[in-house]
């Protein structure tokens, strides 16, 4: 009886599977020709896409196992340090100069005691040391007058070397803003230091204020290096993190070849370069691809390091051939848009035109694809935004197509960040900001930054208000 069911229910479905492939094919017989070629390419993009889905899924589950590593990529990675063999020798360079001279003579023979007359032979070892430290205390004597002509008591001007109602000497303060500011120690270290290669004692607290006065008296030198970044040409933009007695705060960067001006902010909006800047800047912002930078007016250059790090950084976990095909494609159009670059003084107008127009058809091309990946699709939106401020670099001369140079400039405030507490006052993040500005530009210029700054400040302290810093550029 069972069996009889089974294979009455098998009859059933399969005469209504007949019926239906029947009615099937009567309505295919009732179409046009259009029609029937319509439904074909319907069910061809319908087959297309379940076999791309099929796919994707299958790599899900399935990941693709990667290559080993080339034999000349492990050779590299285990490679012997140091210079190669044959290389010219590399030594210490003779001192220019000798200070003092110390001979070491004999009158009998270390061997036997016999006598000796004059010598045959010197030879000579030179030898560069450090002269200890020691605290110089000068007490400056200004005699005061009686003027008969105007009847008032008048006062000698303070020395070129003194700093008025200030206990620290000039030498002091430029060593403490060095092994802050240069050398990144903490005041609590800057203090051991002084103490123990110097014999100097002064407290922290001493320190901390004596930099913020130093700082103020150099305002006029950090106003002019505003004035200075806003005329450039380009300037690298950044920003990190920094904190105030643990509230929230943005350290900016902007960067020139020559400058540095660093200025820490509550906010992280567009308001920070627009002040920094000013509402007419005209010269290229050079950034990553923060939202805030949107809104500047004027050329820009966005950064291709960030874009192509982040694919390389996805494309671990992006194994799919379409991504490393579109992967391998940007790098090929950012390495032909460097070559272009560099040829750029070479080349007349027109060829050189044409060639920018063929990269940034390519470039949009390459955001505007129809992209199956998510990753990809993110950042084709991103550099269909951004496709022409991508290849700025090419169009003006002078303009760098990374930020690197604000990362590198930011990169001492991140060590310090990680290190400290940062900023536990308002007036200690101005100096910090200012200071630094300073610092980082006498580094770019390549001047003495401890000499250079101590004239400044004993300048300005006795009364001369012109900028050393930028005017020296």
């Amino acid at each position: 009886m069972l069996a009889f069911d089974a294979e009455a229910s098998y009859s059933a479905t399969q005469s209504r599977r007949k019926r239906r492939s029947l009615s099937v094919v009567t309505d295919l017989e009732r179409l046009s020709r259009r029609e029937l070629v319509a439904l074909v390419y319907e069910q061809q993009r319908e087959i297309t896409q379940l076999k791309q889905e099929v796919q994707r899924l299958t790599e899900r589950l399935h990941p693709p196992k990667r290559q080993p590593p080339r034999l000349a990529a492990l050779l590299r990675r285990f490679k012997r340090p140091g210079q190669k063999p044959g290389h010219p020798g590399m030594t210490r360079a003779t001192p220019t100069h000798i200070d003092r001279v110390i001979e070491q003579r004999l009158s009998r023979c270390p061997r036997c005691q016999g006598r000796l007359g004059t010598p045959v032979a010197v030879t000579t070892h030179v030898q560069e040391d450090l002269i200890p430290a020691r605290v110089e205390v000068t007490c400056f004597k200004r005699h005061r007058y009686y003027c008969t002509s105007c009847r008032r008591v008048v006062t000698a001007p303070p020395a070129p070397e003194e700093i008025p109602h200030s206990t620290l000497g000039p030498q002091v303060l430029t060593h403490a803003l060095l092994l802050k500011y240069v050398h990144g120690l903490p005041f609590n270290k800057i203090r051991t230091a002084f103490q123990q290669l110097a014999t100097l004692r002064v407290s922290e607290g001493a320190l901390a204020q004596a930099l913020q006065r130093l700082a103020s008296w150099l305002q006029v030198e950090t106003d002019a290096l505003r004035q200075a970044i806003r005329t450039a040409a380009a300037t690298h933009v950044d920003e990190t993190g920094w904190k105030l007695t643990g509230s929230n705060h943005w350290l900016w960067a902007f960067v020139t070849e020559r400058l540095a001006y660093y200025r820490i902010d509550k906010s992280r909006g567009s308001g920070v370069p627009k002040d920094v800047l000013g509402e007419a800047y005209r010269g290229v912002v050079i950034s990553d691809f923060h939202s805030a930078y949107n809104r500047l007016k004027g050329p820009q250059q966005k950064c291709w390091v960030h874009l192509l790090r982040e694919l390389r950084d996805c494309a671990k976990t992006e194994l799919s051939d379409e991504y490393r095909s579109a992967h391998r494609r940007l790098r090929r159009l950012f390495h032909d848009a460097r070559r272009l670059a560099r040829q750029r003084p070479a080349l007349p107008s027109l060829p050189l035109q044409r060639r920018q127009h063929r990269l940034e058809a390519r470039l949009f091309a390459w955001g505007a694809t129809p992209y199956h990946n998510t990753t990809l699709k993110r950042l084709a939106g991103r550099v269909l935004k951004h496709h022409q401020q991508l290849l700025t670099f090419t169009r003006v001369a002078g303009v760098s197509p990374d930020n690197n140079a604000a990362e590198r400039a930011i990169r001492p405030h991140v060590i310090i960040r990680k290190r400290s507490y940062q900023s536990r006052s308002p007036t200690g993040m101005a100096t910090h900001a200012s200071l630094t500005s300073l610092v980082q530009t006498l580094a770019l210029q390549g001047r003495a930054i401890g000499e250079t700054l101590q004239s400044a400040y004993l300048r300005h302290r006795h009364g001369d208000p012109t900028p050393v810093v930028v005017s020296g550029s």
